[in-house]
């Protein structure tokens, strides 16, 4: 499988109810998760749906310059318990070359995106 393409969902000026959105449910594995538009102005809802923990990756791409001297830069980890929520805003250092942000999960977690 790739990645999926995941859609930002506008909030209106009359408000959103957060709990109408479940998000997208992701293919679990590496490169098999979801992918988003950079926009430091969106927030990115990490929802563990199951029964146990779960490991959400953020993929961070190592500049050329990096690379060329055997550097590498580590991807983003964040462990979510079973049933919670997790929020966050991208970070310029997760914006990949095609202006994308790259998650990866290890459960078929949920993704929405808010703007």
């Amino acid at each position: 499988m790739a990645r999926a393409a995941i859609s930002t969902t506008s909030i209106p000026d009359t408000g959103y109810n957060f709990t109408d959105g479940t998000g997208t449910t992701l293919s679990t594995g590496a490169g098999n998760g979801g992918e988003i538009d950079y926009d430091a102005n969106t927030r990115i809802y990490l929802t563990n749906p199951t029964g146990g923990s779960s490991t959400w990756t953020i993929k961070i791409p190592t500049p050329t310059s990096y690379s060329a001297l055997s550097v590498t830069i580590p991807d983003m980890t964040i462990i979510i318990a079973a049933g919670k929520t997790y929020v966050l805003k991208p970070a310029a250092v997760s914006r990949q070359a095609d202006g994308k942000v790259y998650i990866d999960c290890s459960v078929a977690g949920k993704l929405l995106v808010l703007n």
